[in-house]
């Protein structure tokens, strides 16, 4: 099998390969020697979220000694977390020849779990398949010396789940998610011009009211006194500020399997018992709340969350 693709240029990147030489752009697709993969079925709608809680997925599982990134994708009802290093990845392809700039995008294996189910051959000693639907990189020794193997045609395959070379280094969003950002904050911007020019115009109606009620009332013209005042009730304001903060932070925690039972807002802290349908459950519920700076422990199907205002 071709492991390079001239029309389409992709090429798997596994260990034992040989030293490359392109002069044009490529997409590579790793194999599981260069990835970590958790696949968990959790109640989470958007890919950003799932993001937030990867890193945590992985604290038993990775070497504490190398710096990691973290891709999620969605594929028939389950989350699939990976772990990689893009510094071992750059330094590995550099080695074999292949310059980073050239790559245009990485893949994971993984995403061809179902063209994978029978072997295909990377060289001669290395074999990729997929058992129980997670993509495997296998010793050649292994296998039946008789064994048939896949033809894999990359120029055929659908790939979409994948993560450019730059975004890799400690990007929280991808390059289409860059773009969306991009508009979404070049609206609010406009928004907000329009926003400031109305408040402008409402301040000057205020300040020319302040100054009669000042007129009439000379002691309010006093700087101590409006310090005073401003210092009594901007820690308030803060305060207030922040329990509807951890109120909406709070809500995300909720869904069809997790239900508040208790709510309890303090003068400075705010706890928070959430029962949950399982004990799968409340271990997500729990780490959504760790990714927000909350407090959390759980019993059980009890997650108890607790956040100082």
């Amino acid at each position: 099998m071709s492991l390079m693709d001239k029309n389409n240029n992709r090429l798997f990147i596994h260990k034992n390969m040989e030293h490359v030489s392109l002069e044009h752009s490529v997409e590579i697709i790793l194999t599981p020697e260069f990835y970590t993969l958790i696949r968990e079925e959790l109640d989470i709608k958007f890919a950003y979220q799932a993001k937030q809680i990867a890193q945590s997925l992985f604290d038993d599982y990775l070497d504490n000694s190398k710096e990691y990134q973290y891709h999620v994708a969605k594929h028939e009802g389950a989350w699939y977390f990976y772990a990689y290093s893009i510094q071992e990845i750059e330094k590995f392809v550099e080695n074999i020849g292949l310059e980073k700039h050239r790559i245009s995008k990485i893949y994971f294996a993984q995403e061809l779990s179902k063209e994978l189910e029978e072997p295909i051959q990377l060289n001669n000693k290395t074999i990729l398949q997929s058992i129980e639907g997670i993509v495997t990189s296998i010793p050649s020794r292994l296998m039946d010396p008789n064994a048939d193997f896949k033809l894999l045609n990359l120029t055929k395959v659908k790939l979409s789940s994948g993560v450019s070379m730059g975004a890799s280094h400690n990007s929280l969003f991808s390059f289409k998610q860059t773009i969306l950002l991009s508009s979404m904050f070049l609206i609010l911007g406009t928004v907000f011009i329009f926003e400031g020019n109305r408040i402008k115009a409402s301040i000057s109606k205020e300040d020319g009211q302040l100054m009669a009620l000042i007129d009439e009332n000379p002691s309010y013209g006093s700087t101590l006194l409006r310090e005073n005042i401003l210092e009594k009730y901007q820690p308030i304001d803060k305060n207030e500020r922040a329990k509807r903060q951890s109120i909406k932070e709070v809500s995300k925690l909720l869904s069809a399997k997790s239900e508040l039972t208790t709510l309890k807002i303090e003068k400075s802290t705010i706890k928070v018992n959430i029962k949950t349908s399982d004990i799968k459950i409340s271990k997500q519920v729990d780490q959504s709340a760790k990714a927000n700076n909350f407090k959390s422990t759980t019993s059980g199907q009890t997650v108890k969350v607790e956040k100082s205002l």
